[in-house]
């Protein structure tokens, strides 16, 4: 049974700790990418974007859903499970693009910048789905 059932389920979580990545203090590793990424998920079908703002702006980047209206320098194609047990650091991103778990599109070296500071990230995720009362979701198996 997926994690997710819908869009709706999957925008409840993952797009609300996307929002609350927005406010932590490595947001500005979005600024490292140099565009648009977009998480394109099947199972659920949905898009999420981050969308890189001004340097001057209140927040880093802003999240939108839905097709893209705006060129999208990035994408990381996966399932809802998937993406969710790689924010909970159960997923190792390289093995999981060698065995096509995760397609990426675009400058993926650019991505690979990140990667060192996911550790921090990791918890974050943790913390947010205890905030929003879905505890239950730290329970998945690798």
């Amino acid at each position: 049974m997926a994690i997710f059932e819908s869009p709706e389920s999957l925008h409840a979580v993952l797009g609300t700790f996307f929002e609350r990545l927005r406010q932590v203090d490595q947001a500005y590793l979005v600024y490292q990418i140099g565009g648009t990424l977009e998480f394109i998920f099947n199972k659920p079908s949905t898009r999420i974007r981050w969308i890189p703002q001004p340097p001057d702006s209140a927040l880093p980047f802003r999240i939108a859903y839905g097709e893209p209206t705006e060129p999208v320098l990035l994408t990381f194609e996966q399932d809802g499970d998937t993406a969710h047990r790689f924010w909970l650091g159960r997923v190792n991103l390289q093995q999981a693009l060698a065995r096509q778990q995760v397609i990426a599109r675009g400058p993926l070296s650019r991505a690979m910048k990140l990667i060192p500071h996911l550790d921090t990230i990791y918890p974050l995720y943790q913390e947010h789905l205890v905030a929003i009362g879905r505890s239950d979701l730290l329970e998945v198996r690798r």
